[in-house]
């Protein structure tokens, strides 16, 4: 499963990778605030300043967040790349992160150009440093394996989302949009979404469905030729806006690729060699059966406005996805650093986070979801939506800092203590 055994030495403090994911649910508590205090027409509308700033909120403060964290902890887990002071590198990308998104999203929803400026700076400094560094590391991997391949696809992706996006942020500082603004516009949404986002997705999940659920590990030709086919796709993309070719073929490959992905691993989580319990699996089946939803919503164009497939796939797919994975690697990383220091008395895995909890989240998460949809047709009901949403982050924070207490707790106890669990 490991290309090496992962030992304290080369994992990252734990409260690296735990203040990202802390710092997710706070911005999405921004982004249910955002929401509820917008009215549905400027939200609704993708060109409004207001959605702009809604969309980066997820996709900086949530989705980033995240991802930035994850790949701290994966990388020495799943490639073997160990990064040399991890505190220093974890401090410099959450911080300017934080920093970054605060000054893009309110320069945008406040119309304040210089906080642009400052948005831009920091998101420059973040999304370098991690990328210069992550692209280093795992373009020395000698031992390739798929989740290797698609870790180091999803670098140059993310790295090329960013130049997108520092274009397009440049445009909007200057005030001179440019003839091509709608070509990098489309092409970052793609890179985002499709490179950054669901490659990384998608190549972790080959290795981390099975090692966490014990499922059947995907169809390699899924696993070796999926993630560089993805990859393709989203450079012929750039072309065909540029040149502006007919997209829709390129659409329907796209969709084909996402849908076929999905099927997998939903198969390989219904056939689990042992079929335990586990609340987290509700996360990853909603999440792969939105993403089938939002290829077809994306595919034959259904609704006017993108917002519902915005909803469905950023909410729905990712953030779904993204929220089941924390709560696994939260009670992992716990279980990990205290065992590794010597701590006995410890709970087991399942016991840092009360599945009740993680549970009576899964419900209101999936009503807000539900309820940010039915607001397209019934405008009002945003605000039980995004009132859900905001609860829903406020649990989602609530039940990951109860794990991080847990282990703290028990950290400060001599690992001799018997009585540490008690």
């Amino acid at each position: 499963m490991f290309n090496q055994g992962l030992s304290l030495e080369q994992a990252p403090p734990i409260n690296v990778p735990i203040k990202f994911f802390l710092s997710a649910p706070i911005f999405g508590v921004l982004l249910g605030l955002l929401f509820l205090f917008t009215p549905f027409v400027e939200v609704s509308n993708q060109y409004s300043y207001a959605a702009i700033a809604a969309v980066h909120l997820f996709t900086l403060g949530i989705l980033s967040m995240i991802i930035f964290g994850a790949m701290q902890q994966m990388m020495p887990v799943l490639a073997g790349s160990v990064i040399k002071r991890p505190l220093l590198f974890g401090n410099v990308v959450h911080t300017s992160l934080v920093l970054g998104t605060l000054g893009l999203c309110s320069s945008f929803f406040f119309e304040i150009k210089m906080l642009l400026h400052l948005g831009v700076l920091f998101l420059s400094i973040a999304f370098l440093f991690f990328f210069s560094i992550t692209i280093k590391l795992l373009f020395k991997v000698e031992f390739l394996t798929s989740t290797v391949k698609a870790m180091r696809l999803f670098s140059v992706s993310g790295l090329l989302t960013f130049f997108l996006g520092l274009f397009l942020g440049i445009s909007h500082m200057s005030g001179n949009m440019g003839e091509n603004y709608t070509v990098f516009l489309n092409s970052h949404i793609l890179f985002a979404s499709f490179g950054f986002a669901a490659l990384l997705i998608i190549g972790v999940s080959f290795q981390v469905i099975p090692m966490f659920y014990v499922a059947q590990d995907f169809a390699k030709v899924v696993q070796n030729k999926m993630p560089l086919f993805i990859f393709f796709l989203l450079f012929l993309s750039f072309f065909f806006f540029f040149f502006k070719i007919n997209f829709f073929i390129l659409k329907v490959l796209f969709v084909f690729i996402f849908i076929t992905y999905s099927y997998f691993g939903l198969k390989s989580l219904n056939n689990r060699k042992r079929p335990v319990f586990d609340i987290t699996l509700w996360y990853w089946k909603l999440s792969l059966i939105m993403f089938i939803l939002s290829m077809v919503l994306w595919l034959f164009d259904i609704f006017e406005s993108s917002f519902i497939l915005a909803v469905v796939f950023a909410f729905g797919f990712l953030y779904s996805l993204l929220q089941g994975m924390v709560y696994k690697i939260i009670p992992f990383l716990s279980w990990f650093h205290l065992s590794s220091k010597g701590h006995f008395s410890i709970p087991t895995i399942r016991e840092f986070i009360e599945e009740k909890n993680i549970k009576y989240h899964f419900f209101f998460h999936s009503a807000s979801i539900l309820f940010f949809v039915l607001s397209y047709f019934i405008n009002s009901l945003i605000y039980l939506a995004s009132i859900l949403f905001i609860i829903s982050n406020l649990m989602f924070f609530t039940n990951c800092l109860i794990g991080v207490k847990k282990y703290s707790k028990i950290a400060k106890k001599d690992p001799m203590d018997m009585s540490a669990f008690k």
